[in-house]
């Protein structure tokens, strides 16, 4: 009798082990699928937790994931919540990065450029961002913490704005040098195209151009003729050789005359044409054709001969240069 009960009781104790290992098993396997790896991370940072009251705050909110970019939709990111700080601006940069065995992590990272106001504790308020599954999707959101930075003193900038201030000075110099550069570049032009239109007359040939232009050899009254080219005549020898014709008399006249550098014959012919110029002036004498001819060839021949020296004189300068 009491080895039936021994018995009986051992059964019932295997079979509640069975039942109780079948119960359990069907648990533990519940548990395991619904503890699915979280896939979509947030992180927000500050790169220096102390920052100098003249320096920039850099905050950094990174979404990250495996796979692909488009897996997630991001909402729009509102601005932070400031204190102490002042926005400067902002970017956002999307980006893979390789994990290994040819996989990638993809990144989406927004950066604000803050300002600190005053000497103190400066806060960014934790930052709330939406997104939707786009395989699943499944919505959620994500919210990060309050971040707090250390506004400590300004710092001395180590001559950068001395390096700013002679950088500025450079460029302000360069931009009124080459102003005036084109300014030189503007009026030399102006010159040369003024000279290349209008030819440089040389004292020979302008006076030459006069005798053309003021005295007629063809003239009925060669006594006012024979004056107007004598006035003439003098006045180039005034201007050419700085002889006083006005004042001097014709032995004076005759007297520098010999102290230039003149070829012998012209020498002679010019003191012929003033012994004639006063003869005429002081006897009272009309002017014949032949004498009014003689006076205005030679007056016209030395004329055309110092023209031709200068013109030679100008070509052998252009060569040289």
């Amino acid at each position: 009798m009491k080895t039936e009960k021994i018995l009986q009781l051992s059964a019932f104790l295997i079979l509640l082990c069975i039942v109780n290992s079948l119960i359990s098993q069907p648990a533990d396997t519940v548990r395991s699928t619904q503890q699915a790896p979280q896939q979509i991370k947030l992180n927000t940072f500050v790169e220096k937790s102390t920052v100098p009251l003249n320096g920039i705050v850099i905050f950094r909110v990174e979404l990250s994931w495996p796979g692909e970019l488009s897996r997630y939709q991001i909402e729009p990111v509102s601005q932070p919540i400031l204190t102490n700080l002042l926005l400067e601006g902002s970017g956002s940069e999307n980006r893979l990065e390789p994990v290994g065995d040819g996989q990638f992590m993809a990144v989406k990272a927004i950066t604000y450029r803050l300002k600190p106001l005053e000497m103190g504790m400066a806060y960014i308020d934790g930052v709330v961002i939406k997104y939707k599954d786009r395989q699943t999707g499944e919505e959620d959101q994500l919210k990060s913490q309050r971040v707090m930075v250390e506004i400590s003193e300004p710092v001395a900038e180590n001559g950068t704005g001395k390096v700013r201030s002679y950088v500025y000075l450079s460029l302000l110099i360069i931009f009124f040098a080459a102003i005036l550069y084109f300014i030189i570049v503007y009026f030399r032009k102006k010159k040369q195209v003024r000279e290349s239109v209008v030819p440089v007359i040389s004292l020979p040939e302008a006076y030459l151009n006069r005798l053309g232009q003021e005295v007629d050899p063809r003239g009925t009254n060669l006594n006012e003729m024979t004056g107007l080219l004598s006035q003439i005549f003098r006045e180039y020898l005034n201007q050419e050789f700085g002889i006083h014709t006005r004042e001097s008399s014709t032995k004076e006249i005759v007297s520098q005359l010999n102290e230039l550098n003149l070829d012998e014959t012209d020498r002679h012919n010019l003191v012929g044409v003033f012994e004639k110029l006063d003869l005429i002036k002081f006897a009272g004498k009309n002017v014949d054709a032949a004498d009014f001819t003689n006076i205005y060839g030679t007056i016209e021949a030395f004329l055309i001969k110092r023209k031709q020296l200068l013109d030679n004189r100008q070509v052998e300068i252009k060569e040289e240069e």
